[in-house]
């Protein structure tokens, strides 16, 4: 086992990479769980992919990456109705996507989405943090009720002490 994860981390330190028949690049939009994640290929369609069981604890992906999908299996998949369509053969990081942009196989959709990502990524973060400080802290909730099973914060443990001796003394 251990020899399939050292060629996993050479396939993706590899400086080339040339797509077989069948093969092409894929941008993860969805993780659906079970290994199962939703695709979308250069013609703007959506299917399911199968994430390998040899990937786990060794890559990981998120919404947005790039993905190079085995798509052999497609029409025979949808010949018989089955809903995953393709399995993922490789992730492509950081690096990697940055010099493929530049080559004749990056898909033109995803030169627009990923020059545009980082800057739509800003704009909506800022305006997430500008609504953050616009709403009231209420959000229309009832207030909280006192956990009676605690000290109160402001009361010091002393004056706890102090306060059932007098108690006693009475």
């Amino acid at each position: 086992m251990g020899g399939g994860r050292k060629n996993l981390r050479r396939a993706v330190e590899e400086e080339t990479l040339t797509l077989q028949q069948g093969q092409s690049i894929m941008q993860v939009v969805d993780l659906r769980g079970s290994n199962l994640i939703e695709v979308m290929d250069a013609k703007r369609e959506r299917l399911l992919a199968i994430f390998p069981a040899k990937f786990q604890k060794s890559m990981w992906i998120k919404r947005g990456n790039f993905v190079v999908v085995d798509e052999t299996g497609r029409e025979e998949a949808a010949e018989f109705g089955r809903k995953v369509g393709c399995v993922v053969i490789q992730v492509l990081f950081y690096e990697r996507v940055r010099v493929l942009q530049k080559s004749p196989e990056w898909p033109e959709v995803f030169k627009a989405a990923t020059s545009g990502n980082s800057k739509q990524d800003l704009q909506s973060h800022t305006s997430n943090m500008e609504e953050n400080d616009n709403s009231s802290d209420d959000d229309g909730l009832p207030p909280l009720e006192a956990n009676t099973n605690r000290l109160r914060p402001f009361q010091s443990h002393s004056d706890t002490e102090s306060a059932s001796d007098s108690d006693s003394e009475a």
